[in-house]
């Protein structure tokens, strides 16, 4: 591992727009969760990383770290699992459209393991709306895990399992900006899920964030950028993706149109406060929301489908996902978790 006077030495390699070697990126992340590096030293780190653009190999480097400070939990059932966790920081202030993704694909059949968190800015984050459905984000993690087996679904509340970055935590908010944490969250599910269908808000981050995927070994991942900016597969357009298979990745467009779909403006999916948010994933779960609401979950499950490796097609996935919002069965999936993870009763 560097010494501490190699850390000046790093922020002037990444100032020079050099990328950090696997072996460097350990070393920083290391050093970071060790608290062996000035916050001020961290904060220009972090601003440096972010301004040189980060790469497959170092958040990979980097993940792993994350992931050796947070052990694979014994109780960690031997099935294939998924996620549906994404980078976030669009801006569209869109539905929680990944966490009703999450519960859709449960009711067709996956096994969803959900990383998520509260909101980092103004939007409703995974956990806030969950909580507001009753879901105890602070269950013990023996009780998380044991959901998947009745629910076919569960959420790891990241704060509760990542104990190594609380130290980071107050310095990641001083600094106001998006970090290359905001990028690893994504990456460190702690039942180190088999697929995933990762979004993000900016085409640059599709190459990295797929090898990266490929890289920590994932199956079958899909990173995917939503027409209009969205961290989601959007109705406004063709989609870019990003396919994983067997650590070869591939490029690919997803036409919603040629899916038989409607298209849809992004601010068909806007989402509110919290109340607003948690009406229209009751809504879409249940069957009665807005046809691009239901649609733009439809799509987005149909890309997990795929990913979990129950489908060959996304056309496949999508008549699948229809059919689970419209009778209601994603609905069932949360009040399976809801009954599995029941929030504490005040008083």
């Amino acid at each position: 591992m560097p010494t501490v006077q190699s850390w000046p030495a790093l922020l002037d390699q990444l100032l020079n727009g050099e990328s950090l070697s696997a072996k460097q990126a350990t070393a920083l992340m290391q050093g970071w969760l060790s608290e062996q590096i000035d916050p001020v030293l961290t904060g220009g780190l972090l601003a440096a990383l972010r301004a040189k653009g980060v790469n497959g190999e170092e958040l990979a480097a980097m993940a792993e770290v994350l992931r050796e400070a947070c052990p694979l939990p014994a109780s960690r059932p031997s099935i294939a699992l998924v996620d549906t966790c994404g980078t976030g920081g669009d801006g569209a202030d869109s539905f929680n459209i990944s966490t009703a993704v999450a519960f859709v694909a449960a009711a067709c059949g996956a096994n969803v393991a959900k990383h998520g968190n509260r909101s980092a800015s103004g939007r409703v984050g995974s956990a806030d709306v969950l909580e507001a459905v009753g879901i105890h984000l602070q269950a013990p993690q023996e009780q998380v895990i044991g959901a998947l087996p009745s629910a076919g679904v569960t959420f790891l509340f990241a704060p509760g399992w990542h104990p190594a970055l609380v130290g980071l935590a107050p310095l990641r908010r001083s600094l106001g900006v998006r970090t290359v944490f905001n990028l690893l969250g994504p990456l460190v599910n702690p039942l180190r899920p088999e697929a995933q269908v990762l979004g993000v808000a900016r085409p640059d981050l599709l190459d990295p964030m797929a090898e990266a995927l490929a890289r920590l070994g994932l199956r079958r991942a899909v990173v995917v950028h939503g027409q209009g900016g969205l961290d989601e597969a959007s109705l406004a357009g063709v989609n870019s993706l990003r396919l994983v298979k067997s650590g070869v990745v591939s490029s690919d467009q997803l036409d919603p149109e040629a899916l038989g779909l409607q298209l849809a403006p992004i601010a068909d999916l806007a989402g509110g406060d919290l109340a607003t948010n948690q009406a229209i994933l009751e809504a879409v779960l249940q069957g009665r929301a807005s046809r691009a609401q239901a649609d733009v979950v439809a799509l987005n499950a149909a890309l997990v489908l795929w990913a979990a490796g129950l489908t060959d097609s996304v056309a496949a996935g999508l008549s699948l996902a229809q059919q689970a919002i419209a009778n209601g069965a994603g609905w069932q999936a949360l009040e399976r978790l809801r009954a599995a993870l029941p929030a504490p009763v005040a008083g």
